[in-house]
């Protein structure tokens, strides 16, 4: 299939900026990605670009192309770190396994407590929900504890907050960064 003048255009263009989406794509961060989304980001930008540029308004082809490429990265990092992602940003995988080893057992199914399951495994996430909570394991410090207990009891964010006079802002952030220390753990 031949391409029209336009669309040669257009990939001659995505070419010959592709170092430069690179080189503003290397100077960010998104929660969740890597750096290849954030260059495909800065790419979709440049394609705007193309799409948009008019040589009437008196800018360069370059200018134009920087601006929206900054502009698309921006925007999609600011979508990305909106609290409604925050689950999917935070969330640790129940099929990771637990151990090193290849019959190692997933998180998930170390973690469930089933009637009818394997009663090692009921042992087992008992075990680890001790160790975990013991003083003497030093993998949380008191009041990650009494947070992760009050998780543990049912209770939601502003349970806890009430209950152990905080906000529930601090309780958000205590659980966090339990999050974080267990996945360390595991």
């Amino acid at each position: 299939m031949k391409l029209t003048d336009k669309e040669a255009k257009t990939e001659e263009l995505l070419e010959e900026y592709k170092d430069l989406v690179k080189a503003k794509a290397s100077l960010y961060f998104m929660l969740g990605a890597d750096k290849e989304d954030i260059v495909q980001e800065g790419m979709i930008g440049l394609y705007k670009a193309i799409q948009n540029f008019d040589e009437s308004k008196g800018a360069s082809f370059k200018s134009f192309a920087e601006l929206c490429i900054t502009r698309q990265i921006v925007s999609a990092i600011v979508a990305a770190n909106r609290k409604k992602y925050a689950p999917l940003n935070t969330a640790v995988s129940l099929d990771k396994p637990v151990g090193d080893d290849e019959n190692s057992l997933s998180l998930g199914e170390t973690l469930v407590s089933d009637v009818n399951g394997d009663p090692a495994n009921s042992v087992l996430a008992e075990e680890m929900i001790e160790l975990i909570l013991s003083p003497g394991a030093k993998i949380l410090s008191e009041f990650e504890r009494k947070v992760l207990l009050q998780l543990l009891d049912g209770n939601n964010y502003q349970e806890i907050a009430k209950a152990l006079g905080k906000s529930p802002k601090q309780i958000d952030n205590t659980i966090q960064r339990i999050r974080t220390k267990l996945r360390k753990f595991y």
